[in-house]
């Protein structure tokens, strides 16, 4: 076991920090709040695995974090700081083996800290890590994790949409984007049975988390999809992680200098530089090195690095990081290698099936949109049915409620007034009836009348 330093190491949690979560953590059972969780991957941020000498407690200003979390600055910021990770103090990691033949199980239990201690006067934060989480924190040193910027995980709104993005990215950093329905729901910890029913799991859980990421990461065009169909059981999903290409707002991000170097290219050359740049290339390296060179073999050649050189490093654990990668992509074009290793048209195939998939993916979410619209309509319909019945059954129920809102029922039933002793009898085949649904439909659309919540997941 590693010795523990006596002194505590000091953290800065400044800028833009890259998380390395361990690969076991995508996929680890724990169940924490959504501020939970991103004030510990704000902290993960903050350490460096590469130089890791074994300490437990590690300091921090809890005021900078409290700025990565978006805390009002006009409340008692560090205290609550210090509160979240005290909670996380009686929060952990739980597994459980299968039995054996005598129902013995593996067992693991490992709380996020182990000790809280903060100074109102310095806004220091000191936290005590127990050695049982080192794994989940330190056992990167073989490539297998995953490197997340924190700044994406704050942005998101909610539990199921965070580990949906971190077990994703997981998978797709090692080549992965097809998996069991099963194994999906029990990587981002899906496990309550309210979810068993995939009408449910998706329509609570996948739905709304992809339209978080769209709108709170650059993947714009990120999808799951799975293989149901009618009449058939969805048993796999797909997915992919695909950036929002608008070439003017990508290259607004970068100095002039390099944007102008860019914009020298073609549209489509554009798309492979931009890419490019996650990567480690440099638009600076170009100078002349390109003139004249055509823009397929730019494409193919830039795709070829990506996908058959970075991708693979990676899976296998051998990242040699973007400095080394970034000048790649020029020695690539320049000598041939798609061409060379007989990938030519393969890349160049690559670049055509990712514009396929982007517009496949806006189609389908067109169609996913006018669907979930007709179903809302449906939904609540329904539950006006049912909020109906019940107050029916009730004594004094319906009356009481015609009562309340008789004004408003008659100006629904416009120039023939609305008839309460039609509408007392509570006969379906009455017009009144049906102004009754109406009328909840839209009380419960502006969430005027509460619907019975059904469970949730996390």
């Amino acid at each position: 076991m590693l010795s523990k330093p006596e002194s505590p190491v000091f953290l800065q949690v400044i800028g833009n920090n890259y998380a390395k979560l361990a690969e076991r953590f995508a996929s680890a059972p724990y169940e924490l709040t959504s501020t939970q969780l991103k004030a510990w991957i704000v902290f993960v941020a903050t350490l460096d695995p590469d130089n890791d000498d074994g300490s437990n407690i590690y300091r921090l200003n809890a005021f900078d974090v409290a700025d990565k979390l978006g805390i009002d600055k006009r409340k008692a910021r560090g205290t609550i700081v210090a509160d979240i990770f005290a909670d996380l103090s009686t929060k952990g990691i739980r597994k459980k083996s299968a039995a054996d033949s005598r129902g013995e199980k593996n067992v693991f239990a490992a709380n996020f800290v182990s000790g809280v201690a903060y100074d109102r006067n310095t806004h220091i934060l000191q936290l005590e890590i127990p050695q049982m989480m080192r794994p989940y924190l330190f056992a990167l040193k073989e490539g297998a994790y995953l490197s997340l910027d924190s700044k994406d995980i704050v942005a998101l709104d909610t539990v199921p949409a965070i580990r949906i993005y971190i077990y994703l990215k997981n998978l797709d950093r090692q080549g992965i984007n097809e998996v069991s329905l099963e194994e999906f729901r029990q990587g981002i910890g899906a496990t309550s049975s309210y979810y068993d029913t995939f009408k449910q799991f998706k329509a609570k859980i996948i739905k709304p988390a992809i339209k978080e990421i769209h709108k709170h990461t650059d993947y714009k065009d990120f999808y799951i999809e799975d293989n149901g169909r009618p009449g058939v059981k969805a048993t796999r999903i797909s997915f992919g992680f695909y950036a929002s290409l608008s070439n003017d707002d990508l290259l607004q991000s970068m100095s002039p200098a390099k944007a102008a170097i860019c914009k020298k290219f073609s549209a489509a050359v554009q798309v492979v530089m931009i890419l490019a740049l996650e990567h480690g290339f440099d638009p600076s390296y170009i100078d002349n090195k390109l003139d004249g060179v055509p823009d397929d073999c730019i494409i193919a050649n830039f795709h070829y690095v990506m996908y058959e050189i970075i991708a693979k490093d990676k899976k296998r654990g051998k990242d040699k990081g973007k400095e080394v990668y970034g000048k790649y992509f020029l020695k690539a074009v320049a000598e041939h290698w798609a061409e060379q290793n007989g990938k030519f048209d393969e890349m160049l195939g690559r670049e055509k099936t990712r514009k396929q998939n982007v517009e496949a993916r806006k189609q389908v979410a067109q169609a996913q949109e006018q669907d979930e619209v007709a179903n809302s309509a449906l939904y609540y319909n329904q539950k006006a049915k049912e909020y109906l019945e019940k107050i029916t059954k009730e004594p004094f129920g319906l009356s009481s409620f015609i009562s309340k809102n008789e004004t408003q029922l008659n100006a629904m039933a416009g120039k023939k007034e609305f008839n309460i002793q039609h509408a007392l009898t509570g006969k379906k085949n009455y017009r009144e009836y049906k102004i009754l649904v109406n009328f909840i439909t839209a009380k419960m659309t502006l969430k005027e009348i509460d619907i019975p919540s059904q469970g949730e997941l996390f």
